[in-house]
């Protein structure tokens, strides 16, 4: 939960709206904001806010920000699900019809939201899989991800649900949390070599 990135006001300043860098920067040139501070974040607004700056802390790619930011309110209601409530993977499907009806939202941005948001479909906790996840995937290097060798950025939508049961299902086995699973992917996946079989 401790993990954090660097953001600097700079990249920001001119994307966002006053009212909202005032609250998330002040007066800091850099913050650092972390998952904890993400998951303590009440505000809606501000929560999606810092999830994308924590996600992509030198700014999003052409005007993906820009057709996320005049859809927050949209944003908003999609993810004020109350807490509690038991949501089932046709749930998802619905939420991923919704999402992508936001011009700039992909899979990397909202399943970061659901995360953040705790979001669970029959039991199974919401978990963040983004472009460097998919890359990590399609090395082959995890037996126990070969399902996802052939992912991509058009099919990985579809394949979202068999990511959390095989998150879930590694994270009962090795009785650790599906986000540090996720996290030691992250940081290590592409820094390691099998060695080779004799």
């Amino acid at each position: 939960m401790e993990q954090s990135f660097a953001v600097k006001a700079s990249n920001w300043k001119n994307l966002l709206k006053p009212v909202h860098f005032e609250n998330i920067f002040g007066n800091e040139e850099i913050i650092y904001i972390s998952r904890f501070d993400i998951q303590e974040t009440n505000c809606t607004e501000l929560f999606i806010l810092k999830t994308i700056l924590w996600g992509y802390p030198k700014g999003m790619r052409g005007n993906n920000f820009e057709n996320i930011y005049i859809h927050i309110n949209t944003l908003v209601e999609i993810l004020n699900v109350p807490k509690g409530v038991f949501l089932k993977i046709d749930d998802l499907y619905i939420l991923q019809k919704k999402f992508k009806q936001i011009n700039g939202i992909g899979l990397s941005t909202y399943s970061k939201l659901l995360y953040f948001r705790d979001f669970k479909f029959d039991g199974l906790p919401a978990l963040i899989l983004d472009e460097r996840l998919i890359r990590i995937f399609k090395n082959g290097i995890f037996q126990e991800f070969k399902i996802f060798s052939e992912i991509s950025q058009y099919n990985s939508k579809k394949m979202y649900k068999n990511y959390l049961q095989i998150m879930f299902k590694l994270s009962e086995q090795l009785n650790v949390s599906g986000e540090q699973i996720e996290q030691f992917l992250f940081i290590f996946g592409n820094h390691l070599k099998p060695p080779k079989l004799l």
